[in-house]
This record gives structure tokens, sequence and C-alpha cells, in this order.
């Protein structure tokens, strides 16, 4: 009964003009030095919505039907490589992140250093509020759904609700192969599509994964980033799902990838979502949802970072400000949260992803990190125990959590006083000598891209110990 069907189109010649001269989520990153371009499109058709069908349990194997259709039009952000011959094949299709009432590229700003040599991406603007949102969003009233922030532009958009959110998203990531009208990648031959999403984007990739992948089959590869220890509702609702009960829409908890997939399933973690994220020790922690690697899974957690840090702030600071002007001040946070290298491992696990989709190559599989039922292990230094190990952790000169300290699900840097260095580290070159062999370490295992890791050591010879 899935197999009807449903026309969608692509458009951009028609777009009307609009008032900013930019794109709603432009990035900050500069991609004319990478030789990529940034074009948008809108997307149309009619999506179907999708309820329980039968009962959903934590092994992930959740059966739905069908709950009505509606029709919708909605938006597609391409970056691509200017230069065709550059394509590598791969088209990364990110779920554009809500949770601040905004589409947000969080997982472009985690990849860009590995999409930007060769892949094309796509963000999609899947759920409501990203269009429809007049306000109400943490960041300050000026930020806006893509509607309100340029009417002239976004007018024609109708987005239905998140309960057609999920066949949106295959939608577009259908269309990518296969428009209907404009061409989104201008004739560039799609080989593999992989699907990706961060935080409340992580929590409807799992049950896209769960619910929706095994009957649309649109996507050759799944990166779920920083989800806590539950899925998203099947039907309306945006930002973190809540627990079962009357303050929010119905999830299963814990949940965990459904293990009869046939496609590559990564999961990447960080300290954050292991207890934090999910309110604390129970079910709803990811630590509660861990399981085993299979064929076809992969879990890393990452000892030593935050669901968000100054990664990520350094770069959708700029870019929220660009599009909205006035907004909350985070630039505040930058040098107190958590300043781990965790786009340097998303970058290598995306890389992995890719080289498993094509080739059938698994990556590497890593301990978790150690926990008791309610706190994670931590050494001397604060650091946390197992995981996936960077040099950051093995030779530090900071304690790095990824625990609230001063930012909500920010975590925190805090370095190591003078005597403690000083007792670590008889001098400099001894500091960048231990470094490099944890940085060969973590390289050699597939957790850093050796170019990653070539730039991690420039910087430790370049960081002043205590300074």
């Amino acid at each position: 009964m899935f197999l009807h069907a449903r026309r969608f189109d692509t458009d951009r010649d028609r777009l009307p003009e609009g008032v900013h001269g930019s794109p709603g989520t432009a990035t900050s990153v500069d991609l004319a030095a990478a030789g990529y371009t940034e074009q948008e499109f809108f997307l149309s058709g009619t999506a179907t919505a999708y309820r329980e069908d039968g009962a959903w349990e934590s092994d992930g194997r959740w059966p739905v039907a069908e709950a009505g259709q509606a029709p919708y039009r909605t938006r597609l952000l391409v970056r691509a490589p200017q230069d065709r011959s550059k394509f590598n094949g791969t088209v990364v299709v990110e779920w554009l992140n809500v949770s601040g009432n905004v589409d947000v590229d969080v997982d472009f700003g985690y990849m860009h250093s590995e999409l930007l040599q060769g892949y094309a991406w796509v963000g999609v603007s899947a759920q409501a509020a990203g269009v429809n949102s007049t306000g109400g969003s943490p960041l300050g009233p000026n930020v806006v759904g893509l509607k309100a922030w340029d009417p002239q532009r976004y007018g024609p958009l109708h987005h239905p609700g998140d309960a057609y959110s999920y066949d949106i998203f295959s939608q577009a990531g259908a269309a990518l192969r296969a428009p209907r009208g404009a061409d989104p990648l201008a004739g560039l031959v799609v080989e593999r599509l992989l699907a990706v999403g961060q935080s409340q984007s992580a929590m409807r990739m799992l049950t896209y994964a769960n619910a929706i992948h095994p009957l649309a089959r649109v996507f050759d590869g799944l990166f779920i980033h920083s989800r806590a220890g539950f899925g998203a509702p099947i039907g309306s609702g945006t930002g973190l799902p809540k627990l079962d009960g009357p303050d929010g829409p119905r999830v299963v908890s814990p949940a965990r990838v459904r293990t009869d997939l046939a496609t590559p399933t990564f999961q990447v973690v960080t300290e954050t979502e292991l207890f934090e994220l999910g309110g604390g020790p129970g079910p709803g922690s990811f630590v509660a949802a861990r399981q085993p690697d299979t064929d076809r899974i992969r879990t890393w957690e990452i000892a030593g970072t935050a669901h968000s840090d100054a990664h990520a702030l350094r770069i959708l600071y700029p870019q929220y400000t660009a599009q909205f002007g006035s907004i909350r001040d985070l630039s505040a946070a930058i040098p107190v949260v958590n300043d781990g290298p965790q786009a340097q491992v998303v970058s290598a696990a995306l890389r992995s992803l890719n080289t498993w989709v094509t080739d059938g190559a698994a990556p590497p599989s890593a301990e978790p990190i150690e926990t008791t039922d309610t706190v994670i292990v931590r050494d001397e230094f604060g650091n946390a125990r197992g995981g996936v190990r960077t040099p950051h952790v093995d030779v530090p000169t900071a304690s790095l959590t990824g625990e609230t300290v001063h930012v909500p699900n920010n975590g925190a840097t805090v370095a190591l006083d003078a005597d403690t260095l000083a007792s670590l580290y008889a001098h400099q070159d001894a500091y960048v000598t231990r470094f490099a062999a944890a940085t060969d370490r973590a390289v050699t295992a597939g957790f850093l891209r050796f170019e990653d890791g070539r730039a991690l050591v420039a910087a430790a010879r370049g960081t002043r110990l205590g300074g």
C-alpha cells in the first residue's frame, strides 16, 4: 500500500526574488574558497502522514500505516562543487534542525571540512517550524521561520505539519535522484544518498530509520548524530520529544536501531547524550539504549565532547546574526563551553560511512565511554575514560566535559592548572611528542582523518602550555 506514485516537483527558475539577497540558513562557511555554490529550490507534492500500526518496542521494529495525505511545498538548500568533475558521487541530505524554531544546518557545520572535498550537500526544510514559525525562539524575537523572515520569497511555501515530515524527507531524497522540473544538482550523477541529522533531527532520523526507511528505501546510508535514548514521535510535534505522559506525544524509551536493516547506519554520540539530554539516568538516556555493533550498525561515543560546542557556535553565531540581525549573544559562551575535537571525529565518521556504502568496508568499532548506572567514569584530570579516544583526552591540557557547567548541553573546557601541567610535561617538546603519538594512534584507528591529525599536531606545536 506504500508503492503508489506521488508526484513531487522541484522548482528554482520561478522562485520569487526575496528581500534579503540570500536564502534562509545561508552558511557562514566560505563556500567560494572551496569552489562550492549555494542555491535554493522549492519542492512540492503530496505527502503522507503515518501512524503506529501495532506495538512499538525498544528493538526499533516499528510498523506504521498511512494516516492521511496533504499537499505541501517546502524548500531544499543545495551546496555543490562548481567544478562538476570534482563531485564524488555522494549527496549528503541533512534533516535541518528546528530546536531553535528555525532551520539550522548543524551537521553541515560539523562535517563541512569533509563535505567540501567533493560531496554535494542538501538541506531539507522537513519540519513545519522551519517554514511556519513566527517567533518564540530562545535565540531571540527576530528569529523566525522562512515565511515570516522573507514573505516575498517564501510566501508560496506550505507545510501541513510534522506528521508529514518523514515522507517529505523521503521525497526530497527521491527528487535528487529523479527530479521533475528543475534539477537541484544540475545533472550530477547521484551514486549514493546519505541521510544525516543532529540532535532534534537525530531523534527524527532514528524514527525514520526504524519506521519509514524500510518502506521508502531512498537512502544508501544513515547517520544519526547526538540523539538521546528515544526517537521522535511519528506524528506532529517540534523540538525534543518528551517521554510517555500527558505532557507530550508518546515515544518509546529506550529505543534502539533495528538490527534487520540492510543499510549501513552510523550513530555518533557525545558525553551529553549519555545521560543529560535524555533527562538524566533512566530509560531516556542513551546509556539505556546502547546496543552492540553489527555488520550494519556502528556507534561511536566520543570522549571529551558535548552536544553543542565552541566549534558549532563559531559557525552558527555569525550565521544567525547575518540572517536575523540582533540575537542572543552566543559569543560569550565560546571561551567556556566544550572545545573538544567533535568536528574532526564526525568528519572521520562521515568519510567512513561513505566508504562503507561505497566499498562495503565497515568502520572500526569503538568501546563505549565508561559509565556507571548514573555517571560517566572520569580520570584524575576530569576526562572521560573509554570511548573514541583523541589526543585531547589522552594528552590533556584541560578537562573536557559534555556535562553542563555554564551553558545547557554545551559542556565545558576547564584548563589544567600550571602545577598539573608541569607534572605532566617537563617542557613543550615533551607535550608535543606525546600529543603527536596519541594523534597517530587515533588516525591509525580510523577515528581521525590524516589531514586533521596533521592540523591538530601543528596546533599543539603552537600551543604555549599554561598560556
